[in-house]
């Protein structure tokens, strides 16, 4: 605990060898508290899922560079990534996973997995020394992991911004650690490697600077302003090696900016001061909001809906809660301090302070408009504040009825631990079907590599439709994906979405182009040009034309399973590939979930879509003619929806109907851009016309036929006109849903 510390005398008394050997055991029982709930979390999270996580969105990318140019472990103003040189450790966790293993990402996940011990161990240490109770400190450490604010925790899209919370966390309790030590020498050194690791942080990603008010804040909530001023005068010396370690970063960046155009600036905009003022009100209405508890509504809902089965769930939630009772009579005999559960002056300082922490971990991202819209790495940092403040309500509720706060504790557990279990099957789904694609493309590519992978273009004409979403390889993914299963560079690879022939590229207003086919050539037309309010013209470039001769096709999409939406498994590796990575992307695919069952990967004859169930877990769109997926977010609820942007846009589905019974499709256009747009409307499924009948507020229904649904891939189309005038687009989409006639 900090407190104010005795005056330093030159008398010493020998501390009897049986003191000492206490003092070990309780270092070592506390370690163990600290320690052993969160490994046991990271436990439960990875155990259905095993290591089949792989690269999702900008990872592919990363390899595609270390492919291209070797492994490199910083990214300054010259390397491959200058862009990011304001985070100049940006890097590193994937440099140091690549070099223990290049061809698996078993490494990802362990270091995954540290950073998440880590952080939930130093909150754990922080909270018990504000309370005086291992208990809160490992109910803090384990609600720090499975917090459900975030959805980007368990994707290694960000394990350098979890490497980098973990690194502000442990520096923060090294140096909080560092006030409590008598020797100054120790003391001064204890401090300046908490400082190097936050410093470490900053350099990592640049969001952590801020978080340098945590000791501030831990000292606050401890001791009040007065007294927590007199510790400052006290331990000056150390307090100035703190900031010493944050101005590092700070002089970092005033050198290097000038000289690049870096991925910060470019986000930000030039008008800093009108982006805060609009973005501003969203720091309490989204940041706050979603981090006390908006949270939390999503991760009961998900534990409700999204599981087939429960016993998983319940069952490594009882022996975590076991974990800690266990661990608590560890420890319970050597810890001398007193639970400060009834003081209601700590418990308030405390909830301030949860409050501050959290605004100042969302502040960094109202810089960017793009970044408020989403849930992804958004509300890491938001974190540790919101524990704290639900450390606060915990302890009060302590102090009045241990059996209701106990409860209140194991409801957050359950729901937190699902809320993981959960996102990370949705991040493993998307891995299994973007292995597919890759598995796909190299039992259908030739394998004649020379000339071709290093610069003869590629057309892919992709049957399956799902070359479409930034999850599923638009543009660096798609290149860096097949960089690494090749072992050497990949570019120049076009899209086209057939039968349909949409083109892959799109223009500012993320409209697609076409594929044009002839006898000789592929013509590849860029969208035409349209305008819309406040906006010019669109300009249309010159088409790309590709003689037949010159280049390589690969057809992928056509030879899919109905059950597993995957390709069949060929034991010989295809030419050209590297066996391992070509091995690995197998071992994903025949991966299956143990304990856990969930809904959405049963095909049933009930299907229900829309673009995604839960904010900023989109489901990439298996169709074409759609733009990606955008959130009305409000305080609990957000609705998910797509523009409909090209005259004929598909989607394709799996069903299993029942016998030759008749279903019913619904669904919801939230916005139609005129009356003309309405009226052109036409929907048919697997090429069979259905009769479309509007009702109020953009709710549409339809009969379908007998038969006309088959077991396996559907295709359902929306074919309209589209306004040239308003961005060439035609409505948003909210969802369908075809179920069985009454």
């Amino acid at each position: 605990m900090i407190t104010k510390l005795p005056m330093e005398t030159n008398q010493t008394r020998p501390i009897p060898a049986s003191q000492t050997a206490v003092a070990r055991h309780s270092l070592a029982s506390g370690m163990i508290a600290h320690v052993l709930p969160a490994a046991f979390v990271a436990l439960i999270i990875w155990l259905p899922f095993g290591f089949a996580l792989t690269g999702l969105l900008e990872e592919w990318g990363v390899l595609g560079l270390f492919v291209k140019n070797g492994v490199f472990f910083l990214t300054d103003s010259s390397s491959p990534l200058a862009a990011h040189a304001l985070r100049p450790l940006t890097i590193f966790p994937h440099a140091i996973a690549y070099s223990l293993d290049s061809n698996s990402f078993n490494y990802w996940h362990i270091l995954l997995m540290v950073a998440l011990v880590i952080k939930g161990s130093t909150v754990s240490y922080l909270m018990r020394k504000l309370t005086g109770s291992f208990k809160i400190g490992m109910i803090a450490s384990v609600l720090v992991i499975i917090y459900p604010a975030d959805t980007m925790q368990l994707s290694f899209r960000g394990i350098h911004i979890n490497w980098a919370l973990s690194l502000a966390l442990l520096g923060s309790t090294l140096f909080l650690h560092a006030l409590s030590l008598k020797p100054k020498a120790r003391a001064y050194l204890t401090a300046a490697a908490g400082a190097a690791l936050f410093s470490s942080a900053c350099f990592m990603y640049e969001a952590s600077l801020l978080l340098a008010c945590i000791p501030a804040l831990i000292i606050y909530s401890q001791a009040g302003i007065k007294d927590g001023w007199m510790q400052l005068k006290q331990r000056i010396g150390e307090h100035i090696i703190w900031i010493i370690g944050a101005l590092s970063y700070v002089a970092y960046v005033a050198h290097t900016a000038p000289l690049i155009k870096s991925y910060q600036g470019s986000i930000a905009g030039n008008n800093l001061l009108a982006t805060l003022e609009v973005n501003g009100p969203k720091l309490f209405s989204v940041g706050f909001v979603r981090s006390a508890i908006g949270g939390w509504f999503d991760a009961a809902r998900m534990t409700m809906s999204e599981f087939q089965n429960y016993g998983y769930l319940i069952i490594s939630s009882a022996l975590l809660m076991l974990v800690i009772v266990a661990t608590l009579k560890l420890v319970s005999p050597q810890n001398n301090e007193r639970p400060r559960f009834s003081d209601l002056p700590l418990n308030a300082r405390l909830g301030l302070s949860g409050i501050i922490l959290i605004l100042v971990g969302y502040a960094p991202f109202l810089l960017s408009g793009a970044h408020l819209a989403i849930s992804q790495r958004t509300f890491l940092f938001a974190t540790p504040g919101a524990v704290m403040l639900w450390v606060a309500l915990l302890n009060t509720g302590f102090s009045i009825s241990r059996t209701l706060t106990n409860i209140c504790v194991s409801i957050l557990l359950v729901s937190g631990l699902g809320f993981q279990l959960y996102q990370f099957h949705h991040y493993v789904e998307i891995s299994k079907k973007q292995m597919a694609i890759l598995k796909d493309f190299a039992t259908h590519f030739d394998g004649k590599l020379d000339g071709k992978l290093d610069g003869k273009p590629i057309i892919i004409l992709d049957y399956g439709n799902q070359l479409n979403h930034s999850w599923m390889f638009i543009a660096d993914g798609l290149n860096g994906s097949l960089s690494y299963l090749y072992g050497k560079p990949v570019s120049n690879i076009q899209v086209c979405h057939m039968p349909g022939g949409e083109w892959q590229q799109s223009d500012s207003v993320q409209r697609k182009g076409r594929c044009i086919e002839s006898p000789d050539n592929w013509t590849l037309q860029y969208p035409s040009p349209v305008s819309g309010p406040d906006m010019p013209e669109t300009s249309q470039p010159e088409s790309l034309v590709f003689a037949k001769s010159d280049i390589v096709t690969v057809t992928i999409g056509k030879e899919k399973t109905a059950a597993t939406d995957q390709m069949p498994y060929a034991s010989t590796p295809p030419p050209g590939v590297i066996t391992e990575r070509y091995s690995a992307i197998a071992d994903v695919l025949q991966h299956k979930t143990r304990f856990i069952k969930f809904k959405d990967t049963k095909v049933t004859d009930d299907y229900k879509w829309t673009f995604g169930r839960w904010w900023s877990m989109e489901l990439p769109t298996q169709g074409s003619g759609w733009r990606e997926a955008s959130w009305d977010v409000g305080y609990f609820h957000h609705q998910s929806s797509a523009w409909k942007s090209e005259k004929q846009s598909s989607l394709l589905f799996n069903f299993r109907p029942r016998d030759d019974r008749t279903y019913i499709l619904e669904g919801r256009f939230s916005l139609v851009i005129n009356n003309a747009i309405m009226n052109s409307m036409a929907i048919s499924i697997n090429g069979s016309p259905v009769v479309l009948q509007w009702g109020e507020q953009g709710n549409f229904k339809a009969t379908i036929n007998k038969g006309v649904l088959k077991d396996g891939s559907n295709t359902i189309e929306f074919n309209s006109q589209t306004d040239d005038n308003y961005f060439g687009l035609a409505a948003i989409l909210e969802g369908i849903h075809i179920s069985r006639q009454p």
